[in-house]
């Protein structure tokens, strides 16, 4: 009976380890036609006719464009993707759990297809797309790690999804500030997106505990911030640069209360961060 049992033990330990390799084959597939989509995107500039929406003192025009349409498509066609993905694991898991892997896929494809779509096609855009592409399938290739909670790799995953969610938002913040903006369509953008890597990155840091309250207080300094920082004469890397400190401050400084840290040591890593990149932020605006 000892005999059998262990062939048994070990079987399964390799299941489970075969379990976290990452599918390439699925994800080099999904990457491709990703490509294909951000690749369209700079020959459909044509406009459509705006919605306007007459508020008393304000008119608010929301631009619409053809590039607008497959930039939704690769939004979705990640989303699908990441799901055609997760499903491949030994372990399959219900679509409630596979949903939480989404968003922050989904973020980054929509938010490269901003600048991907606004740009014309040169140098800044070419790296603009291998950048974010890369980035992209990191961010995939991570969320199936972390579905996994298992081993080192679960570690390596959160680094990478919160360096990854914060490169978005950088790119983002200088996109809207290059491209002029208003202030209310930042809004539209910004807001959201800070909301939704704040409660990823607080899920994965307190353990699938999604923290709403800090994901709107996050959000709501962040209009006032942006506010204040749009009518100082930045540059827009300096601008972005400055709003990402920031953002990244507050969501540290979240995830160390909530872990219970002490006051002491919960503002050190903030601060650290913070500094460094005004410090950049001052120096690139020379």
């Amino acid at each position: 009976m000892v005999q059998e049992g262990k062939p048994r033990s070990e079987e399964i330990h390799v299941t489970d380890t075969e379990g976290e390799r990452i599918p390439i084959t699925h994800l080099s597939q999904v990457a491709a036609v990703i490509c294909l989509g951000y690749a369209a995107l700079p020959f459909l500039h044509p406009p459509l006719e705006s919605p306007v929406l007459s508020l008393p003192g304000f008119l608010l025009i929301l631009p619409v464009s053809l590039s607008s349409l497959p930039a939704v498509w690769v939004t979705l066609l990640v989303i699908s993707g990441m799901d055609w993905i997760l499903q491949e694991r030994e372990d399959p898991l219900p679509l409630r759990s596979r949903m939480v892997h989404w968003p922050l896929p989904a973020l980054v494809a929509w938010a490269l297809s901003v600048p991907l779509g606004t740009l014309q096609v040169g140098l800044q855009w070419w790296l603009i797309f291998g950048l974010g592409s890369g980035l992209l399938i990191a961010v995939m290739a991570a969320e199936y790690v972390a579905a996994g909670r298992v081993g080192e790799g679960q570690f390596w995953a959160y680094i990478t999804l919160t360096a990854a969610s914060f490169a978005l938002f950088l790119i983002l913040a200088v996109t809207l500030r290059a491209t002029g903006t208003r202030l209310y369509l930042q809004w539209l953008v910004l807001v959201p997106a800070i909301m939704l890597i704040v409660l990823r990155h607080l899920s994965l840091r307190l353990t699938e505990r999604w923290a709403w309250e800090w994901a709107a207080v996050v959000g709501l300094l962040m209009v006032q911030i942006s506010t204040g920082l749009h009518y100082l004469p930045l540059k827009p890397l300096s601008y972005g640069l400055i709003l990402t400190g920031l953002a990244y401050a507050l969501t540290s400084l979240a995830g160390a209360l909530e872990e219970g840290r002490p006051w002491r040591s919960a503002w050190v890593e903030p601060v650290v961060m913070l500094s460094v990149l005004l410090l950049l932020a001052v120096v690139l605006e020379r």
